[in-house]
């Protein structure tokens, strides 16, 4: 029987990163990292390969990926108490996506061909009364909107090529039949679409590229009303496509920024200056036009390297960004503002960057915020039995050298009431404070001030009933913790 273990030897390197100095020693197993490996005997025979990650309240972490669902701790380690082990092997799934539902559990999705869609709690029990959908097809994403239903792009492969559709389900698994075709919307073959995101209004946007030719590939975005119908006021048809063709990457991440422009980032080839490989950056205006005011021309590369896919993307308080991605054989982080300007504080000149690991696969696989650190998972690639297998990792990083040595900061360092709360909610914390903003479980920003509320107190009348995050500004400081709208 298989024994999972942690290995140090995640990223050996043959250059010295300066960032190194920011790793959170006293996190994971082997001084700043965890890596979760299986073993035969003394031989490592692959891990717990991780492909999506969600923080628990509590600061745990629960994480799906090839057959396994698990639960790691704050501090990087298998959580003993989810299942005795930390994990939950499955028979055939590749869970590639987790959620939060809004109502305390979680969406899972298996990328396979099957097309399973579940729910599930904290300690991967599933829900009995979420229906499993299970429909034959590719899957390339999974969104969750405010009200609780369910988003998933899919596709299947024919001779013509690869025909898409989004589906939307119930917060109780069920087809939506008011959305498109009894609840699911024909894309058709025109755009290769990877990812899709749905803003605080309900309207629904998708983006990846449109292949023209091996060397024409072109940024694509396209916006639906709620109701499933293209918005047509949206670029051309409800369309953005780039004008030009360079080698863009399916590869995308959208956020919404709060003067109703979309910032997007994808990867590929697109010069700008003497920039052309890199992450690419662009604003789109609120119409589906090219924001020319962004960069000049509205599009830029950041030259993070050669090959910088970006798989996620969080906002901050302070309305700055955090994206990760996967880079030349190793991962990296960087902060950047909405206009592409990296925060040169962060990191080493705004980025960091995981050693190499030459000769080896590496992805990245997404990254949790804990106060002012951040933990990068991934995996990376072994060969064992003359097969190529994947091994799980987490590891953490300081933002920058004014946080080494101290501990991070969580739930603990504030407390609110009411809490179930239905319209007046009060927090109290030894910190000045100057701004909050209060989020859904999937990132959304709902409510923000840029000023310290009068009497700690915040009106969340208006909120839709279910669980939020309110993050805390302090003068050197990000509190965070959880509170229940009813």
């Amino acid at each position: 029987m298989y024994k999972i273990l942690s290995f140090l030897g995640l990223f050996v390197s043959l250059n010295i990163f300066a960032q190194e100095n920011l790793l959170d020693t006293s996190y994971g197993q082997s001084g700043g990292c965890t890596n979760f490996a299986f073993y035969n005997g003394s031989q490592m025979s692959g891990g717990l390969q991780i492909h999506s990650t969600v923080k628990l309240p509590d600061g745990r972490v629960l994480a799906v990926g090839a057959n396994f669902i698990a639960r790691f701790t704050s501090n990087g380690m298998l959580d003993t108490t989810f299942n005795g082990t930390g994990y939950k092997l499955t028979s055939s799934e590749n869970y590639a996506h987790i959620k939060s539902a809004g109502d305390g559990n979680y969406i899972i999705m298996d990328v396979g061909y099957g097309g399973k869609v579940q729910k599930i709690d904290i300690n991967g029990n599933f829900i009995s009364d979420f229906t499993t959908f299970n429909q034959s097809a590719s899957y390339a994403d999974i969104e969750v909107d405010q009200s609780g239903r369910i988003y998933l792009l899919k596709y299947t492969t024919t001779n013509a090529g690869s025909d898409y559709s989004l589906v939307r389900l119930l917060p109780n698994g069920v087809l939506d039949a008011t959305f498109g075709n009894n609840g699911i919307l024909a894309l058709g073959f025109t755009y290769k679409y990877r990812r899709v995101e749905v803003n605080s209004n309900n309207e629904i946007f998708m983006a990846g590229q449109k292949i023209v030719a091996v060397s024409d590939q072109r940024i694509v975005v396209t916006k639906l009303q709620s109701d499933g119908s293209f918005d047509t006021s949206f670029g051309t048809g409800g369309t953005f496509l780039y004008s030009f063709g360079q080698n863009v990457d399916s590869s995308a991440q959208l956020m919404f920024l709060d003067n109703g422009k979309i910032l997007g980032l994808t990867s590929g080839s697109i010069c700008n200056g003497n920039n052309c490989f890199g992450l690419i950056t662009y604003r789109l205006n609120a119409n589906g036009t090219l924001d020319s005011t962004f960069k000049n021309t509205g599009i830029s590369v950041i030259p993070v390297q050669s090959n910088s896919t970006p798989k996620k993307i969080v906002r901050l308080p302070d309305n700055k960004f955090i994206i990760s991605g996967t880079g030349w054989y190793n991962t990296y982080a960087l902060k950047m503002d909405e206009n592409g300007d990296l925060d040169n504080s962060f990191g080493l000149n705004g980025k960091i960057i995981t050693p190499q690991m030459l000769n080896k696969s590496v992805y990245n696989e997404g990254f949790e915020l804990y106060g002012n650190s951040i933990v990068l998972f991934g995996i990376y690639s072994i060969v064992y039995g003359g097969q190529t297998q994947y091994v799980g990792t987490a590891r953490k990083y300081f933002f920058n050298e004014s946080y080494l040595g101290t501990s991070d900061l969580d739930f603990r360092d504030l407390k609110i009431y009411p809490n179930p709360v239905k319209d007046f909610l009060y927090f109290t914390t030894n910190e000045k404070v100057i701004g909050y903003e209060i989020m859904d479980l999937n990132g959304r920003k709902i409510i923000y001030s840029k000023s310290k509320p009068s009497d700690n107190k915040i009106n969340v009348d208006n909120l839709l009933p279910g669980i939020y995050i309110i993050n805390v500004m302090a003068e050197h400081k990000i509190i965070t913790t959880k509170f229940i709208k009813q």
